[in-house]
């Protein structure tokens, strides 16, 4: 049994929508979801094993047949940034930068954490960190650099 008899029409739908824009909330309500719960719709969607992978097979199979790289992508992308520069065209840059900012990743999805009321002084203490203090508690601690390990 394939991957798309396992889905719902509905479900295959929505691969169909997601291809042609990437955006999950408008293609679940593309694909026939409730517009109120769209959003929901779309995470719980993009979350499934399967739909994720059957999106990354299209996917692949778009770029191969038409022979597209996500490097040639980039690359043009750049030069239409440039071109954008060149012109005094700040929108033209914005746009081809947020094009690039989303290939490489830089939009992920946010996920809203609920923090009950035992985590709520952490939560403050790192809401008043500033961005290099933050980035500092993501890097691998250097072994010589902790107190008490020689």
């Amino acid at each position: 049994m394939t991957a798309n008899k396992l889905m719902t029409a509905k479900q295959t739908r929505f691969i169909d929508e997601y291809l042609v824009d990437a955006n999950g909330t408008q293609a679940a309500t593309r694909a026939g979801y409730g517009a109120a719960g769209a959003r929901v719709a779309a995470y719980r969607l993009l979350t499934n094993v399967a739909i994720s992978s059957a999106i990354e097979a299209r996917q692949r199979a778009d770029a191969t047949r038409l022979s597209v790289e996500r490097e040639t992508v980039l690359a043009q992308l750049l030069e239409a940034v440039q071109m954008a520069r060149d012109q005094m065209n700040p929108a033209g840059m914005v746009a081809g930068l947020r094009e690039i900012g989303k290939l490489m990743g830089f939009y992920t999805d946010r996920v809203k954490v609920d923090v009950d009321v035992a985590g709520q002084q952490e939560r403050r203490r790192m809401e008043a960190m500033s961005d290099e203090e933050l980035l500092a508690m993501t890097r691998p601690a250097d072994l010589t650099d902790v107190q008490g390990v020689h």
